[in-house]
């Protein structure tokens, strides 16, 4: 069983040589995430004492 398996890795290296060599772009896979910017809410001051 070993020695197929290892056969199966090995020719799948191999296959998989070229293509790795080529240098694909992957730049365009995942998306570039852009956030807004946040708003400033006015900040108020209450007259409201806490609850004892």
């Amino acid at each position: 069983m070993k020695p197929l398996i290892t056969a199966a890795v090995l020719s799948a290296t191999f296959l998989a040589a070229p293509a790795m060599a080529l240098g694909i772009d992957t730049s365009n896979l995942t998306r570039t995430l852009t956030f807004p910017s946040p708003i400033a809410e006015p900040v108020t001051q209450d007259q409201v004492k806490p609850a004892s």
